[in-house]
């Protein structure tokens, strides 16, 4: 059995050897220009989309959109009345024209249009002045009205375009339409386009679509003025 000292000595031999072998093989060295970060990936922003205006299957549908030449420019919610003439008891409500405000949601029918599309169906059955969160927190764009001469009027103040239209395209709502706090059904679906020898800036075409509410009783039930709470989608084009 080898005695320790020849153990000891064996170990130190060793050790020897591999200190001579480092030395006569060193390390390469490592340009410092090398030593560079990673360039990092940055994640790719998302493409936003042009929403689409909804559409509806009918015998003879609205025109379709974009119109030629036309690039979508403001959707809004349309929250407001239709109103309608009674002569007598029991004769057919005359349609008298319409007033709303309108609410800028494009910025949301570009992020989520599925969301916006299922504004119009809650904002009916809710006073303008007390509109859910979901819609209080879009900027009013404007007001729709129409005009002394009856010409249906697009006003966006907000942005200092106004449109004087008249209707181009009509169809009925679908049957699975919201019909409104009264129950009455959902106003039709329209094409409105800019009006000749009207005063129109910046707006060329509206879509009212995804409509709630807003269609008069089938007999008047007094005399006068009814008026009949709706909801819409609008889609402006130039």
């Amino acid at each position: 059995m080898p005695s320790l000292r020849a153990f000891i000595l064996g170990l130190a031999l060793i050790l020897l050897a591999l200190i001579q072998l480092s030395a006569t093989s060193p390390v390469p060295a490592v340009d410092a220009a090398d030593c560079k970060a990673p360039t990092p990936t940055l994640p790719s922003k998302p493409v936003a989309t042009t929403p689409t205006v909804p559409t509806v299957t009918a015998a003879t549908p609205l025109p379709a959109a974009p119109p030629a030449n036309q690039t979508l420019q403001y959707v809004a919610l349309g929250r407001g009345v239709q109103n309608y003439t009674c002569t007598s008891i029991g004769s057919a409500p005359v349609a008298l024209g319409a007033i709303a405000t309108l609410y800028d949601g494009t910025a949301l029918a570009t992020a989520n249009e599925a969301e916006f599309n299922s504004l119009p169906p809650l904002a009916v059955y809710v006073a303008n002045p007390k509109l859910p969160a979901s819609v209080a927190s879009l900027a009013v764009l404007g007001n729709h009205y129409f005009a002394a001469d009856g010409t249906p009027t697009f006003n966006l103040s907000s942005k200092g375009k106004i449109l004087f239209a008249k209707k181009n395209g009509d169809v009925a709502a679908p049957a699975n339409a919201n019909k409104g706090p009264s129950g009455t059904g959902a106003v039709d679906w329209l094409q409105l386009v800019a009006k000749p020898g009207y005063a129109t800036v910046g707006l060329q075409t509206v879509y009212r679509v995804v409509t709630a509410g807003g269609n008069p009783p089938a007999v008047c039930p007094s005399v006068g003025v009814i008026s009949e709470q709706y909801a819409a989608e609008y889609w402006f084009y130039d």
